[in-house]
């Protein structure tokens, strides 16, 4: 109850900022009056596109809890650029950023349930809902970011994964990616034992906190909003993201070091409901794929760069990157090895296999 609650007050918040802001000269400009019917339209009411093609008539809705700065806002919104174009405006998407509709687990539950449209985020955000996701949460899998992107561009993702993400009531458009998760601290880390005692902020994601701990360091959940008050007056050492997030929160600020552990792919999820992709023309179908894999094309193309950038402002900052020594990446993954155990006795031996031979062949 408190949940409906929380996204009933974040949807009237983000109308009302929307009405202050809109124009009023077009019906497409303007947020939805109730998202449960952004999709509601039928191909039967639809004006036909200016290709010539009837796409039927939509307004969707897209949420997210990071900022118009991300890869996911950018993908989103590259998506919107091209449905529209390619629909000639008969389907049309509102992208409201920044956690306007809501935190990650309300704005998904409203995708399962069909009142939001679109959303992106993160693999491990999805946990909750598609269980399998949690096969990405083990650390180490990936020897560099190109096997990783190999793997979520095979039909291993296109097929597999899709297939658990569908029966938990999502559709997944695609995958993009920041690069690895780094560690952030203000303890210097020359060496795995370095990290024995540091409060390290986690996710509140069981395998994220068992793998801390097995580390040495002490894994400290903390709600996202917390983080930069919890470095900057000590309650905790460090955290965990990529250089994206970093950055876009300005940890650099009140961080002294970054430890390029690699330990997690941060993966980018771009998703639909299933009942609404399930219940759109084949045609459209069709033009959502080839809209979404371009999107996704594209942030791929610019994910390297956008990294690379992101570290030199911390460098900027006066932050040192440290890397490990190959012992200790080494030892990195066989610390691991804990939450492998986990995932195998949650999810059974046969997913766990099922993307390990996936990397393989990557």
């Amino acid at each position: 109850m408190k949940k409906v609650i929380a996204l009933t007050l974040a949807l009237s918040a983000a109308l009302s900022l929307a009405a202050c802001g809109s124009s009023g000269s077009s019906s497409s400009a303007a947020a939805p009056a109730a998202p449960a019917a952004s999709s509601s339209a039928s191909a039967s009411d639809a004006a036909p596109a200016a290709t010539g093609e009837d796409y039927g008539t939509y307004n969707w809705t897209a949420a997210m809890t990071v900022a118009e700065t991300t890869t996911n806002y950018k993908m989103v919104e590259k998506f919107k650029q091209l449905i529209e174009e390619k629909s000639g405006g008969s389907i049309t998407v509102d992208i409201y950023p920044g956690g306007q509709l809501g935190n990650t687990t309300e704005f998904t539950e409203a995708v399962v349930a069909g009142s939001i449209d679109i959303g992106t985020g993160m693999t491990t955000d999805l946990v909750d809902f598609v269980p399998e996701m949690g096969l990405f949460d083990m650390p180490n899998l990936f020897s560099d970011v190109q096997q990783m992107r190999s793997v979520l561009s095979s039909d291993y993702a296109a097929n597999t994964l899709n297939s658990y993400c569908e029966n938990a009531g999502v559709h997944m458009l695609g995958y993009s990616d920041a690069g690895f998760r780094q560690l952030s601290t203000n303890k210097k880390v020359n060496s795995l034992a370095d990290l024995r005692g540091q409060k390290i902020r986690t996710m509140t994601n069981n395998y994220h906190i068992a793998y801390w701990n097995a580390l040495g360091a002490a894994a400290t959940p903390m709600q996202f909003t917390e983080v930069f008050m919890g470095l900057q007056q000590g309650s905790i050492d460090g955290e965990e993201n990529p250089y994206m997030n970093i950055v876009g929160n300005n940890f650099q600020e009140v961080q002294k070091y970054i430890v390029e552990t690699n330990h997690l792919g941060h993966i980018i999820t771009f998703f639909m409901s299933n009942s609404l992709y399930q219940s759109l023309p084949e045609n459209t179908r069709a033009l959502v794929d080839e809209c979404a894999n371009e999107a996704v094309q594209f942030a791929a193309g610019t994910a390297d760069e956008e990294i690379a950038a992101d570290k030199q402002v911390c460098v900027d900052a006066g932050c040192e990157i440290l890397t490990f020594s190959d012992e200790d990446m080494a030892a990195l993954k066989e610390q691991a090895q804990v939450v492998y155990d986990m995932v195998r006795e949650n999810l059974g031996d046969e997913k766990v296999d099922g993307l390990l031979e996936a990397i393989a062949a990557a």
